[in-house]
């Protein structure tokens, strides 16, 4: 187990071996208030004047849950918000679903339509001739049928969204943390069940049990032996054998933040080679951590914790930037990668993720979740482990 992930383990799930929990999941913590959500709109539309248009345009998207608290499906029948900069927020929905929306979203009028309308030519005539920030995740189609019914100035709303999303409160750090917790908790579990013979497959389906057990819908990637090598290697049908790493990569949600965790663990006693591999990437980690604060480059930080890997000679073998931006998205703003010189800022929410990866061999990556502080050392989200943890089989 982990350093801190086998008491917490132990203590909330010690009545099983790997299975689902029969004890009530723990409570989640208390939702945003709506009050956040307005807070959130009059921020997007003071960017949105400041650059140059009139209203923005989102269609279902982690943009959409986080501007108005509506998480649905993007579906052939438009939903979409209408933030205006000088006026309201409206919401643009089919007739039947209004009900369930009023229920959740936080704007200011809901317009509806009925199967036999345009819902786009409906939204042109809101909008008007104007320039119009469309959300950078929008199909399309739907983004030129806009354009092309009203004569509207589409533009780019993507940054818009990226700089207020990559800077997260203390709240939204709050739902990372348990988010992450929860994933460790969730690992720590499945690891009690592994047995020679299982498959990446059967383990992969136990990790989503586990995260059932703990209330929360999660799941992640498992890979033994070899097939650690790949990065993002999918669970397969490889069997576990005595000897092998095994690499867990997961994570869950809370109130719609995501958490990001890479354990990788020794199934039996590890070679001298997975031990030597293993060190170098937890100091790789470390000097990743060490330099992750406000005002430093994200490719500053990729450099600190790869420079430790290429000293060691494994630098062909990092195949990865150091990590990415956290939130309501797995992958977000900001990123740690070569090239990147924008300083980072105080509230930004990244994973810090070094690996090598020796094909046909093995691979090992570490991975954890932690918010920018004005100085180090960083806060941390996920509890990382100490040292290597070797299973007994």
């Amino acid at each position: 187990m982990t350093a801190t992930g086998a008491a917490a383990a132990g203590a909330a799930l010690a009545s099983r071996p790997g299975a689902a929990a029969t004890a009530a999941p723990p409570a989640l913590p208390p939702a945003l208030p709506p009050d956040a959500f307005r807070e959130r709109q009059s921020k997007l539309r003071a960017a949105a004047k400041a650059s140059g248009v009139a209203a923005l345009f989102l269609t279902p998207s982690t943009n959409l849950a986080y501007t108005a608290n509506l998480a649905i499906w993007r579906s052939e029948r438009l939903t979409a918000l209408l933030l205006f900069t000088e006026g309201p927020a409206v919401l643009v929905t089919p007739y039947f679903e209004a009900d369930n929306h009023r229920r959740d979203a936080v704007v200011d009028e809901v317009v509806t339509w009925r199967e036999d309308e345009d819902p786009i030519a409906i939204a042109v005539r809101l909008l008007g001739k104007s320039a119009v920030g469309i959300e950078g995740t929008t199909a399309y189609d739907t983004a030129a049928r806009l354009t092309t019914a009203g004569a509207l100035d589409a533009r780019d709303a993507t940054a818009t969204f990226d700089a207020l999303r990559a800077v997260k409160s203390p709240a939204e750090q709050a739902f990372i943390r348990e988010a992450a917790r929860r994933t460790n908790l969730a690992i720590d579990a499945t690891h009690r069940g592994l047995a020679a013979g299982k498959t990446e497959g059967e383990i992969s389906a136990l990790l989503q049990a586990e995260f059932r057990a703990l209330g929360v819908s999660g799941d992640g990637l498992v890979q033994f032996g070899p097939s650690a090598a790949l990065p993002h290697g999918g669970p397969g049908e490889r069997r576990l054998a005595r000897g092998d790493v095994v690499l867990i990569d997961a994570g869950c949600k809370i109130r719609g933040y995501t958490s990001d965790v890479t354990r990788t663990v020794a199934f039996g006693a590890p070679s001298d080679d997975v031990r030597k591999v293993y060190a170098v990437v937890d100091r790789a980690q470390l000097a990743g951590i060490e330099a992750l604060r406000a005002g430093a480059a994200g490719e500053d930080v990729d450099r600190a914790a790869r420079k430790v890997i290429e000293d060691a000679g494994h630098g062909d073998a990092f195949t990865h930037r150091l990590g990415h931006g956290l939130g309501m998205d797995g992958h977000e703003t900001p990123y740690l990668v070569r090239g990147n010189a924008t300083p980072l800022s105080e509230g930004n929410t990244v994973t810090i993720e070094p690996g090598i990866y020796l094909p046909g061999r093995f691979g090992v990556r570490i991975e954890d979740d932690y918010a920018v502080r004005a100085s180090a050392p960083p806060g941390s989200l996920s509890a990382r482990p100490a040292e290597l943890v070797v299973l007994k089989t």
